[in-house]
Formats: C-alpha cells, sequence, structure tokens
C-alpha cells in the first residue's frame, strides 16, 4: 500500500453517527470502513487516483462526512440509496469523486455508481484493496 495520508478531515461530533445510519437501514459497513471513517471522516486520501478496469486515472474524492451538516455529508445523499420502501438501503455510500460520483459498499464488495447513467461498476473486494489500488 502507497504512503497514504488524509486531509481534510472533519472529526465526529459525537462517534455514534456510524451506528446510527447502520442500524436505522440495517446495512453493517465493513470494519475496515469504519475505522477509517473514525479517524478520518470527510477526509481526503492522498494519493487518490485509482485505475476501474478499463477507466484509468479515477479519483477517490474523499469521504462522505459523517457528521450532519457538513459539507458532503451523507444526510444529503444517502435517501438516493434508499430502498422503495425505505427501510434498507441497495448500497451504502461512502465516498464521492470530483463529478459526484459515489463510492459504495454493495454487499461487501466496493464498488462506483456513475449517478448519470445509474449504473454500478465492481471496484474491489474490499475497502482496504481499494485504499491499496491509491496512487
Amino acid at each position: 500500500m502507497p504512503n497514504l495520508t488524509w486531509k481534510y478531515i472533519s472529526p465526529l461530533k459525537d462517534g455514534s453517527e456510524i451506528d446510527v445510519l447502520e442500524l436505522k437501514y440495517c446495512y453493517m459497513l465493513p470494519e475496515d470502513l469504519k475505522e477509517c471513517i473514525v479517524k478520518n471522516n470527510a477526509g481526503v486520501p492522498s494519493p487518490s487516483t485509482f485505475d476501474m478496469g478499463e477507466n484509468k486515472g479515477m479519483v477517490f474524492g474523499g469521504l462522505l462526512s459523517f457528521n450532519k451538516g457538513d459539507v458532503d455529508s451523507i444526510y444529503d445523499y444517502i435517501s438516493l440509496f434508499e430502498t422503495e420502501n425505505g427501510k434498507g438501503l441497495k448500497m451504502f455510500p461512502f465516498g464521492l469523486d470530483p463529478a459526484g460520483n459515489f463510492l459504495c459498499v454493495k454487499g461487501r464488495e466496493i464498488v462506483f455508481y456513475d449517478h448519470e447513467t445509474d449504473s454500478v461498476i465492481p471496484i474491489s473486494d474490499t475497502f482496504a484493496q481499494l485504499l491499496s489500488m491509491l496512487y
């Protein structure tokens, strides 16, 4: 894994934000992702570029913030991913790219959600694997 640093971190306000959303939507995040959010909420990784199959030079623009009221807060976007009955999620967004697309957990896999085409493209099997792909 490259020397990875996180910039522009916004500490979690009370520490239970992730648990609250997991319970509300019955969707458990991978432990390594939760640990990263706790340490680096709203942070931007450096390096931040990764390749996704034939798509080279994709950018992990940063983690969503799990604080209400922050810029790019998960609370601004999570409703886009709710199931039809509003009690679950199709996938759980955790990050953005600079074009407004999302990095999400779907099942246990990390995927890229293209908001313009409504397409889901697999990136990696785990969050740790995604981080190891950054250059």
